[in-house]
């Protein structure tokens, strides 16, 4: 038969005295409430919080974007500059070139040619020929002072047989005679076309004149 145990010591000290505090119990009592509210306060001043970085993240990124765009719109901006610039340049270069390889004008080919026209029993042919302006305007002219002296015979002409029927000779006056005076004949201006040198001489002038007006306008 096995020995009886021995019984352990207490290790533990005995507590001497118990104290009640009657104001910690009100406190822990009346403190729901009051922890309640105080909870409900943490949590708005933590939401208020997290609103204000929200809002503050939300204008950083609104600055960037608004800083990336101007960026985009100056770049767009000088990239049409270079295009204006680049294009006026092959403007002008090409305006260079144009006034050395212009060479005027090409001389329209001499319409001289035939043509026959034939309808059962009638057979026509028609020549065609270039038409010379110098000769209709000389022509014309002709034509013109030919009137204009034979107008100015006839107005003599007239005078002279009235100062005859009222017998006064005015003096200095021609006497009248069947024959026509003489009129000198006044030149016309022969109408000329310019030659190549003078059509490539005078569009320089005329290019270097607008480009002048142009750097004015640009200075």
């Amino acid at each position: 038969m096995a020995p009886p145990s021995k019984k352990r010591k207490q290790s533990q000290a005995a507590i001497e005295e118990i104290l009640f505090d009657p104001s910690a119990r009100q406190d822990y009592l009346a403190g729901f409430h009051k922890r309640k509210q105080q909870r409900i306060k943490n949590a708005q001043e933590a939401a208020i919080k997290r609103e204000k970085a929200e809002k503050a993240e939300d204008r950083k990124k609104l600055r960037e974007g608004r800083k990336l765009e101007m960026e985009r719109h100056v770049e767009a901006f000088n990239a049409l500059l270079r295009e204006s610039g680049e294009k006026e340049s092959g403007s002008d270069d090409q305006g260079d070139s144009e006034d050395e390889e212009w060479g005027g004008f090409e001389e329209p080919p001499a319409i001289d040619h035939e043509a026959e026209y034939i309808d059962e029993d009638r057979y026509t042919t028609v020549t065609v020929k270039d038409m010379d302006l110098s000769k209709i305007d000389q022509s014309s002219s002709d034509e013109d002072e030919g009137e204009n002296s034979e107008h100015e015979g006839k107005h003599v002409q007239k005078g002279n047989v009235a100062e005859k029927a009222s017998g006064v000779n005015k003096p200095g006056k021609r006497t009248w005679t069947k024959e026509k005076p003489e009129q000198p004949k006044k030149k016309k201006k022969k109408f000329r076309y310019e030659s190549k040198a003078e059509r490539q001489s005078t569009r320089r002038k005329e290019r270097a004149s607008n480009k002048a007006q142009a750097k004015a306008r640009r200075g």
